[in-house]
């Protein structure tokens, strides 16, 4: 156990992760609301085209028209968009109206905020009377009659769910514990009055504070623990036998109950629960040493997800059919062409490592240029592009005009998908700005890294 500087405050005990992440995670999104947006992006937030395959695939799957309303259930509804983008595609290749019709989308999130925040989505308020949010939380969802779902989506909730962290070491297993500090300085008011509202995650007072999330200190621990009590432990006993000892390996058990609760809530005739997260995506991943398994956005606590041992969980449940697949080469197969995003084509430029963050986000803003010539967005949106605390004057005047001169029509996200013959068909441009042949052909690499983003379906 490590010594956290002496002047910080404990905000409690040492507790195991999953308690700790859970408990800091839900003031997250309960001061920040629709806000979470600005700490980060998902590949669903502006982009279109994972939404399409979704609405593409749904489409081709439904089958004969029974004449009832089918369910779909999206747990985790982020800003609106995927819902909005695949009620759009799916209105515009229903040319027969046998599928929009009868479809009934239900946006489930336990965030009245979050909420709030979709119905307001302009998109989304074009399908009024096709969706409805429920306030709901995703490891629970009782609140829905079993086996009337026709279809679950999620995008990103895994890693925000309750999530345990298991290492092995001379045979034995060891559980992460997690303890929370904070500088005393940074509490505008008593510390005993602010513990009681952090404890209580008393969201009302909290707002007030001036932001403290992002400034927590975290201290870990290891503690030998016995998992022949835990939830599906002779699967994770199975699963532990192909992990390498000293590294350490996430357990998400929120993960495993919102599997629990779609076989509950999957119709007889269902196309299915598809969910979209990063993580490590078979035991090779699992086993590279020196990966990640947690990230902190903006103070938010998330996880990685273990695709194998969900995926062996989900066969624990009955699920008869299993597949997965990175998220990369789901979209291409829709696509059927390779697609990378523009994110990823920037950190494969050979100067970008080196270069001072606003001159990256020159370069991403001259990378948008050139690919607009060729990518046609059905959304028109104008991307907002917000310059980075200490950008120079000269970049600042220049990040403004690149901004201003985006195309409505153009790329509308930094992490946004780009198809190989986009990139191809802008290559001159592209050459123009420092990329080589290499350098992109690099870029298409970068989902097989210890960490991708991954789909994964179960039905």
């Amino acid at each position: 156990m490590s010594q956290p500087p002496p002047h910080l405050l404990p905000l409690g005990d040492y507790k195991p992760s999953d308690q700790w992440a859970t408990h800091v995670n839900a003031i997250f999104y309960g001061i920040q609301g629709p806000g979470i947006h600005n700490h980060f992006q998902t590949y669903v937030s502006l982009d279109h085209r994972l939404a399409h395959a979704l609405a593409d695939e749904y489409f081709q799957n439904f089958g004969e028209d029974p004449g009832t309303t089918r369910f779909i259930h999206e747990w985790g509804v982020g800003n609106g968009n995927l819902a909005a983008c695949f009620l759009s595609r799916l209105k515009e290749i229903d040319t027969e109206n046998r599928v929009y019709p009868n479809i009934r989308y239900l946006l489930c999130d336990y965030s009245e905020e979050i909420l709030k925040g979709v119905r307001n989505n302009p998109r989304l308020q074009a399908h009024q009377g096709t969706f409805s949010t429920v306030r709901v939380d995703a490891e629970s969802l009782n609140c829905f009659k079993p086996g009337r779902a026709h279809k679950i989506i999620s995008n990103e909730i895994w890693d925000d769910l309750a999530t345990k962290v298991l290492l092995k070491h001379d045979g034995l297993l060891f559980e992460e514990y997690l303890q929370p500090y904070l500088d005393p300085a940074l509490i505008p008011m008593p510390e005993e009055e602010f513990l009681a509202h952090f404890n209580d995650r008393d969201l009302e007072v909290l707002k007030s504070c001036p932001p403290f999330l992002q400034a927590i200190h975290w201290e870990r621990d290891y503690q030998k623990v016995d998992i022949s009590d835990w939830p599906f432990s002779d699967t994770l006993e199975a699963h532990l036998k192909g992990i390498e000892e000293g590294i350490p390996t996430p357990v998400n058990t929120g993960a495993f109950e919102t599997l629990k609760r779609a076989k509950i809530q999957l119709a007889e005739d269902n196309l299915g629960y598809t969910g979209f997260d990063y993580g490590m995506f078979s035991f090779r991943e699992l086993n590279a040493h020196g990966r990640p398994y947690f990230n902190l956005y903006g103070g938010q606590y998330t996880f990685m997800v273990n695709f194998e041992l969900l995926e062996a969980v989900g066969k624990s449940l009955g699920f008869q059919n299993i597949e997965k697949q990175l998220q990369h080469d789901y979209v291409g197969r829709h696509l059927e062409d390779k697609v990378v995003s523009v994110l990823e084509l920037v950190q494969s430029h050979p100067q970008a490592p080196e270069m001072p963050p606003w001159d990256q986000d020159v370069l991403m803003l001259r990378t948008l240029h050139a690919l607009n010539n060729q990518y046609k967005n059905p959304y028109p949106h104008k991307m907002e592009y917000p310059m980075m605390e200490g950008t120079p004057k000269k970049q600042r005047k220049l990040i403004k005009q690149l901004q201003k001169t985006l195309s409505a029509t153009g790329v509308p996200d930094t992490v946004a998908y780009v198809t190989w013959s986009e990139v191809i068909s802008s290559s001159k441009k592209l050459r123009q700005l420092g990329y080589r042949e290499k350098d992109l052909q690099n870029a298409l690499s970068f989902p097989n890294q210890p960490i991708a983003f991954s789909r994964i379906q179960f039905k």
